[in-house]
């Protein structure tokens, strides 16, 4: 051989012998990625200072209470749960950043979510990347249709809920030729909202009589409520999370505006509402994917179980539903801890998700399954009034989908 050739092949040695042990390395950075003989290392990215810091917090507290009620236990196969939590600000930036400090510095295993809509789709390619296992923060069908091997969708979509809502004013209240009004946020939820809204309106031939835009940070909604009333509509059905809709309530009952119905999806559907505006919220009704704090079944038995035994009440949880669907979605991630047993990587956490059928959480959320061909969410919901005297929502149908048109 040339002397030109055998440098060539110790070249293609030497290459070759990188690439092995790049690939060695990223093997075994995601297999011991955040598990150790003792230890569960877990982020969360989720919104805790800011404008809408009253929607992450009592989440983020129901993920924290439910892995330190494990931990109490003894934790999972001989392991404790940590979690790190980065606060995003509910600003996309923030949240690609968080990411990275969670997977590089704090070497966690997985991050439950890495935020809100927006938050979630600045991450998708990380996600992936890093392998994941990722029950998002927010209810797009993007996140799960086509496939997305790290990405377990848990809750109706936006368009399932308001698909729903509509069926409900058609069928449950039987309204006769209804004035429809969307009162929405320009976020990608409330956008989603409102094309579901006016397309299933349209199903029951009707077009919708108002499209207004609300603010995500309006306290005060008088020109909303005076186009409202100047329209006459008498069924409101809003696209936007809880604290405009307060706004939006007390601003009705400033001038009197009475609709029959007024209608919130589930980032709106707390007893909060309720204990804030009174009799204002006497005609609001709610849809929600997980159990209502006057719901007295196994699962939100235990979810109050464990709010007591960590000192926390209603009034300082506030979102009890938040809180719920915290302890909710880590339910989820103990029980595929189990399932995954000893040898728990980003792969075999995956794998266990996809074991679920139909696993059952007692009422916090609806029975899930998961395939490796599928991560999408049961499509299911459940309304719930307001109950003024008790300043709380009660549950006032079973899980229903959207009907078949």
């Amino acid at each position: 051989m040339s002397t030109e050739g055998a440098m060539m092949g110790r070249k293609m040695v030497m290459v070759c012998f990188a690439v092995a042990t790049i690939c060695l390395w990223a093997c075994q950075s995601f297999a011991e990625r955040g598990v150790s003989d003792d230890k569960i290392k877990l982020g969360l990215i989720l919104v805790k200072t800011g404008p809408v810091a009253a929607l992450g917090i009592p989440s983020g507290q129901g993920h924290g209470d439910y892995f330190q009620y494990i931990n109490d236990q003894g934790g999972v196969h001989g392991r404790k749960i940590e979690m790190i939590w980065e606060d995003d600000e509910f600003q996309a930036p923030k949240s690609v950043a968080a990411l990275k400090k969670l997977i590089h510095r704090d070497n966690v295993l997985t991050i439950i979510t890495t935020g809100g809509s927006q938050q979630t789709i600045a991450n998708m390619n990380s996600i992936q990347e890093y392998k994941i296992v990722n029950v998002p923060n927010a209810l797009m069908r993007e996140f799960y249709d086509p496939y997305n091997p790290f990405i377990f969708a848990m809750g109706a979509t936006y368009e399932a809920q308001f698909q729903c809502i509509v069926d409900y004013i058609f069928n449950d209240l039987k309204a006769q030729n209804p004035r429809i009004g969307v009162v929405y946020t320009k976020k990608e939820y409330g956008k989603i909202g409102l094309e579901a809204t006016r397309e299933r309106a349209k199903k029951y031939g009707v077009d919708l009589v108002s499209e207004l835009v609300l603010p995500t940070g309006a306290v005060d909604a008088s020109s909303q409520i005076l186009t409202l009333q100047q329209n006459a509509v008498d069924y409101v059905i809003t696209c936007d999370v809880l604290p405009p809709i307060i706004s939006l309530l007390k601003t009705a009952e400033k001038y009197n505006y009475k609709p029959k119905k007024w209608f919130g999806f589930n980032w709106a559907t707390d007893d909060m509402i309720v204990k804030a505006c009174g009799a204002a919220a006497e005609n609001y009704i709610g849809v929600n994917y997980f159990g209502a704090w006057s719901d007295d079944n196994p699962g939100m038995k235990l979810v109050k179980e464990i709010a007591a035994k960590y000192n926390r009440d209603e009034k300082s949880i506030g979102l009890t539903s938040l809180y719920t669907y915290g302890i909710g979605v880590s339910m989820l991630y103990v029980e595929a801890f189990k399932r995954a047993g000893k040898n728990l990587t980003p792969d075999t956490l995956k794998a266990a998700f996809e074991t679920f059928r139909n696993f059952d959480t007692g009422g916090v959320l609806p029975p899930l399954t998961y395939t490796d061909k599928s991560h999408a969410p049961p499509e299911v919901v459940r309304f719930f009034k307001a109950d003024v005297p008790n300043k709380r929502l009660v549950t006032c149908t079973d899980w229903r989908k959207p009907r078949n048109l």
